[in-house]
């Protein structure tokens, strides 16, 4: 057999549309990571709870991962998209930094080896794959970040996940497979068989699918797609414009904070993170207080309460009389960012990635 022979007879374990497929599944996944986090905190705020209620969302994470491990049809798949998922959404402003790249690790490497036994996975299958992906994300993190938070707080947050995993990172995924296949945009390539798309099984899913599951399918797409456009028209503030934030509402002279303006009136506090999952131990922070950057906006008389924004929609509220009177709640830089640290209030209250503050 000659050397060109032989070239022409070498396979490998991923095709080049497989990579392709994946690379561009995860990149997806990593830049609308924010979004995800954005509508996280919307239930968060409307249960009330500073973190929670949005495990809810926790399933659109790993919806990614379901996707591609099925599309590719190759144990692995899911691994490596978790990989790259997690490092883009490192890159792209990801409030966790570098271990979101392990928390997405996980999440793939756990898709694959639920999906390791079928070589044609039912959506049964794909559901519990989904539920305990996205399920992992609490035990990741309170592994990293262990507070003390109780049991029963942490399996409901756990549950919360497992049930979102097994609605988006499932029965969507399935849904949106069959959707994309019917449309023959995509043929879903099956373990052992790396050399042709299977057009048996899972290939009638979308012309088998009801009525009424084609209809949620695609309800879902729409409120899923409309919410991310308003998300980054409105209120996405991309981390690459710098540590700035704005200074807005009912106050007299509107304008943009720049750490670079207020150096003169920086101040050092020592202040100990204590939230209900995450701690970190007294340290020292130094920034500017919030209530000098208040008084160069001039609040009205009226005014009453000062909300802190960030850029994945996350808010805390504080009494404006009181932080007017406190000089250790600070605003410090944080790499490109800014962050609030809430001296003397619980952890919901330190805001990563701030980019408004609004007076009302």
């Amino acid at each position: 057999m000659t050397s060109g022979t032989a070239s022409k007879g070498r396979k490998y374990y991923f095709s080049t549309r497989d990579l392709v497929l994946i690379a561009v599944v995860s990149a997806a996944g990593g830049v609308l990571s924010t979004y995800v986090g954005y509508l996280g905190n919307l239930l968060n705020k409307a249960f009330g709870v500073p973190f929670g209620a949005g495990q809810w969302m926790a399933g659109l994470h790993v919806f990614w991962f379901v996707l591609v491990r099925v599309a590719v049809g190759r144990t692995g798949a899911g691994t490596l998209a978790g990989v790259l998922k997690g490092t883009v959404e490192m890159f792209t402003g990801s409030t966790h930094g570098l271990p979101i790249v392990l928390v997405s690790t996980v999440e793939g490497l756990l898709v694959d080896l639920a999906l390791l036994p079928f070589t044609r996975p039912p959506l049964a299958a794909l559901c519990i794959a989904g539920g305990i992906a996205a399920a992992s994300n609490v035990v990741v993190f309170q592994a990293l970040y262990f507070s003390g938070v109780s049991w029963g707080y942490l399996a409901l947050m756990i549950l919360f996940a497992f049930g979102s995993g097994i609605v988006f990172g499932g029965y969507f995924a399935d849904g949106v497979l069959g959707i994309v296949e019917g449309a023959r945009i995509l043929h879903l390539r099956f373990s052992g068989d790396p050399g042709r798309a299977e057009h048996t099984g899972h290939v009638g899913r979308a012309r088998r699918s009801s009525k009424i599951r084609l209809a949620v399918t695609l309800l879902m797409t729409v409120a899923l797609a409309g919410g991310a456009v308003y998300y980054y028209a409105e209120v996405f503030e991309p981390f690459w414009n710098g540590p700035t934030c704005t200074v807005e509402g009912k106050v007299a002279n509107p304008y943009v904070y720049r750490p670079v303006d207020f150096e003169d009136e920086a101040v050092t506090v020592t202040a100990e993170l204590k939230g209900q999952v995450t701690y970190r131990p007294p340290a020292d922070y130094t920034g500017v207080p919030l209530a000098r950057i208040l008084e160069r906006a001039h609040p009205d008389a009226s005014a009453a309460r000062v909300r802190v924004l960030a850029s994945d929609g996350y808010e805390a509220e504080f009494d404006l009389s009181d932080i007017m009177e406190d000089r250790t709640v600070i605003l410090i830089r944080e790499a490109e960012n800014l962050r609030l640290i809430a001296t003397g209030y619980e952890g919901g209250y330190w805001v990563r990635m701030v980019t408004r503050v609004v007076v009302e």
